[in-house]
């Protein structure tokens, strides 16, 4: 009976008929899709034509189930119990004759009250069934969802950006639309569980990317992760405007230096992708366009200067390295500043204490004649030795 209910949970989130679904069970794990579909067709060839709609590992079974449509309602005199297959027969189960709607119904109606604040027993009573029985159908329920969650979860092919996927890799659209039916699926997972999902169906540069962006800002989402894919590796623009946009890109107003990285990684891999620029000029167009169209720090934009001079020019995570360290760099100044003001205003409070009614302004240490310069040389000096430090390794690489 839990399969069963199962099988429906299942074919009513997939949007498919229940009367013609059939869920199989006990599947080896090692039997590939060819060996699976001929046991399939052998099976059910009398019923007609079918389609798997997918397939999860059940560990309960350390076996693999599949839920299968077919194109007309099932025929009871014709489906099969077992299917012979690899490992032995496969259990299939289907909605019987009599498949309990009275009994599902009654949970659909338990449910929803339920979160409406309604009582059970008003519930057993409008039904006119008793509560002992209301609450088994509900534990029916709680029984059933984890396996439930479980069917949801497929694993995603397997995407790495190249231009021909190696073996074992999907192209970008065959994986997108996967990927994009499958977040749809997660409605219900946590943000943070979808996002690894996504994660697991990643490689190089794809993984590289989403890596990225996440780190400037976690809280992105997996459906805005996946947007970023899109822009990135989706065909939708010529070479002319791709190329254009990845040469006219500049830093906007009030973005940060580490969100024009990003977005300029994204037009850069759009542009190669595409072929309007050549992957070997990449790391040169994005140096070029930091330094003529971002706002750098006087000892970035100098590091920077080195490297060009040098013919070194940083690789796209190379390059978000050295942004961070200026960004922390500038963090670093503006707290030493504040840090500063706070102590020239408690200095100031009190002598003023002390002075009582003296108005000489001059006579208070760290008055506003001196606070600016004695402000930015302590907190400046402060702040640089940091990020001296860790551009330190760039600028003995162009020294050398």
């Amino acid at each position: 009976a839990v399969t069963s209910l199962t099988l429906k949970d299942w074919c009513r989130w997939m949007g498919v008929n229940a009367r013609r679904g059939l869920l199989i069970l006990g599947i080896p794990e090692d039997c590939d899709d060819a060996e699976f579909q001929e046991s399939l067709e052998a099976a059910l060839r009398p019923m007609g034509h079918f389609t798997v709609l997918g397939k999860v590992f059940r560990e309960e079974d350390n076996a693999t189930a599949a839920l299968v449509e077919l194109d007309r309602e099932v025929n009871y005199a014709l489906v099969p119990r077992e299917i012979p297959g690899t490992g032995g027969p496969w259990n299939v189960v289907f909605v019987p004759r009599c498949s309990g709607e009275e009994f599902l119904g009654l949970g659909r109606v338990f449910h929803f009250p339920e979160q409406e604040g309604q009582m059970v027993e008003s519930v057993a009573g409008a039904l006119g069934v008793g509560l002992r029985r209301v609450c088994w159908l509900r534990s029916i329920g709680q029984a059933v969802q984890p396996w439930v969650e479980t069917v949801r979860y497929q694993s995603l092919g397997v995407f790495s950006g190249r231009d021909q996927p190696a073996p074992g890799e999907e192209s970008f659209e065959v994986w997108l639309d996967h990927t994009t039916e499958m977040l749809h699926v997660w409605q219900g997972v946590s943000e943070r569980e979808r996002r690894r999902r996504l994660l697991e169906g990643l490689r190089g540069t794809a993984l590289q990317l989403v890596h990225a962006l996440l780190a400037e800002n976690p809280a992105r989402t997996a459906q805005d992760c996946l947007a970023a894919l899109v822009q990135v590796f989706g065909d939708n623009e010529s070479q002319a405007t791709i190329r254009v946009k990845c040469l006219t890109a500049q830093q906007q107003s009030g973005e940060r230096l580490s969100a024009f990285v990003l977005r300029l990684e994204v037009l850069l891999q759009k542009a190669m992708e595409k072929e309007a620029l050549a992957r070997a000029s990449a790391d040169r167009v994005r140096l070029r366009q930091m330094l003529t169209r971002a706002h750098l720090t006087e000892p970035l934009d100098e590091a920077l200067r080195k490297l060009r001079m040098a013919g070194r020019s940083p690789s796209f995570l190379e390059m978000l390295g050295l942004v961070r360290e200026s960004e922390a760099w500038e963090a670093s100044l503006a707290r030493s500043v504040r840090a500063q003001t706070q102590e020239g205003a408690g200095a100031r409070a009190g002598a003023q204490a002390v002075a009582g009614a003296s108005t000489k302004v001059e006579a208070v240490p760290g008055g506003p004649g001196r606070e600016p310069e004695g402000l930015l040389q302590a907190g400046g000096q402060e702040a640089e030795e940091l990020l001296q430090e860790g551009l330190k390794p760039v600028l003995e690489e162009c020294d050398n």
